[in-house]
C-alpha cells in the first residue's frame, strides 16, 4: 500500500485507512497519477460501514473490470460518470461527470441546465434485485397513466450489497414513486430523506410521505402537513392527495379546517370538502358519494346568502354546530 502522507490529503487520510485493501490499492494509484479527492462521506459514527470518495475525475489507472474484491459500474449521467466499490457494497469511490462533449455542426449550442438527479442508474446487473429495480425508473405512458410505480417486489428480494445500490439510485424526490420506494426501502437514510420531503413545497409529495410512511412522523407532524395541502393546494396540486388523507386520518385539527376550506377555499373545491365532512361524520358511503352529488354541487356558488344557506343544512344533516363558522358569513 503506497504511503498515505504521500498521496492523501491530510483532511482525507482517516477516511482513508478505513478502505478495504482493494479499494485503497485504487485510490492510492489514482492520487499517484495526479487525480483528486474532492470529497468524501458520509461519516456517521452511527452507520460506521458506509464510505464514500467522490474524485474529480474518473478512474484511469488499471483496468475497469469486476473482480478481486471491486465491482465496477459505468453510467454517464450529468453528475456521475461511474464508480467502484467493494463486494460488500459498503465503500465506494465516484466519479465526477465527464464534461460535456463539444458542439459539432459548425454552429453553437445553447447552454441548458441539466435535469435535477430523479435516478442514478448504475448499471445493476440485470440478474439481480437491484438491476430489477433499476428497470422499472422507465415509466411509459401507460403505467404513467394507470399510477403503476417502482418495483417493489424487487426492493422485497434485495440483498444487503443490492439496497446500497438502490439506494443510490433513488435521487431527488420528485413524485410518489420515490416516495413509495423510500418507505419499502426502509433504510436510515432513507428515512431521513422521507422527514425532508413531508416539508417538499409540493404537496402531492408531502401527502405521499404521509401515505406510505405515516410511522415514521409524530401525530403533529402529520396533522400539521395534512391542514397545510387542505388549506394551500389546488386540486391538481395535491388536494385531492391531501382529501384522500384526511378521508382516513381526520383527528379535531384535520376537521375544523374542512370546515374552514368548506367557507373560504374555490367554489370546486367546496363542493369536495362538503362531500368529505359528510363522509367522516357517517353520513356518505364514501368520501365523495356520488348519490348526493346534486346537494355538493350547490356548494359551488359565489352568491354569500346561499352558500349559508346549503352550510346550515349540511351542519343540519352530520349533526355540527353551525355557531363557530358563522363569521365567514
Amino acid at each position: 500500500m503506497s504511503d498515505p502522507e504521500a498521496t492523501i490529503p491530510p483532511q482525507f487520510r482517516e477516511n482513508a485507512e478505513r478502505l478495504p485493501a482493494p479499494l485503497r490499492a485504487v485510490l492510492d494509484a489514482e492520487m499517484a497519477a495526479g487525480n483528486q479527492i474532492i470529497g468524501d462521506g458520509p461519516h456517521d459514527p452511527a452507520r460506521p460501514a458506509e464510505l464514500y470518495f467522490k474524485l474529480a475525475r474518473p478512474i484511469t489507472t488499471g483496468d475497469r473490470i469486476s473482480g478481486g474484491g471491486l465491482k465496477f459500474y459505468d453510467y454517464n449521467s450529468h453528475q456521475y460518470a461511474g464508480l467502484v466499490t467493494d463486494d460488500t457494497g459498503n465503500f465506494y469511490l465516484v466519479e465526477s461527470a465527464l464534461p460535456p462533449e463539444p458542439p459539432t455542426g459548425g454552429y453553437e449550442v445553447p447552454v441548458r441546465h441539466p435535469p435535477s438527479p430523479r435516478w442514478l442508474r448504475v448499471g445493476a446487473d440485470p440478474t439481480t434485485a437491484a438491476g430489477r429495480f433499476e428497470r422499472s425508473f422507465d415509466i411509459d405512458r401507460e403505467k404513467w397513466r394507470e399510477g403503476i410505480g417502482y418495483d417493489i417486489e424487487a426492493l422485497k428480494a434485495a440483498t444487503l450489497a443490492d439496497r446500497r445500490l438502490i439506494e443510490m439510485m433513488l435521487g431527488t424526490v420528485e413524485d410518489w414513486r420515490d416516495v413509495e420506494a423510500l418507505a419499502a426501502l426502509g433504510t436510515p437514510r432513507a428515512n431521513e430523506r422521507l422527514l425532508k420531503a413531508v416539508d417538499h413545497r409540493d404537496a402531492k409529495i408531502s401527502m405521499a410521505v404521509l401515505r406510505y410512511a405515516p410511522e415514521l412522523l409524530p401525530e403533529a407532524k402529520r396533522v400539521s402537513s395534512l391542514v397545510s395541502a387542505l388549506n394551500t393546494a389546488r386540486l391538481d396540486t395535491g388536494l385531492s392527495e391531501a382529501l384522500d388523507e384526511a378521508a382516513e386520518f381526520h383527528p379535531k385539527e384535520v376537521v375544523d379546517t374542512l370546515f374552514h376550506c368548506l367557507l373560504t377555499r374555490d367554489g370546486e373545491s367546496k363542493v369536495h370538502f362538503a362531500a368529505l365532512l359528510m363522509y367522516v361524520h357517517g353520513k356518505a358511503a364514501a368520501p365523495f358519494d356520488w348519490e348526493q352529488r346534486p346537494f355538493f354541487l350547490r356548494f359551488n356558488t359565489r352568491n354569500g346568502q346561499a352558500l349559508k344557506t346549503v352550510f346550515l343544512e349540511l351542519c343540519d344533516k352530520i349533526g355540527a354546530d353551525a355557531s363557530p363558522y358563522l363569521g365567514h358569513f
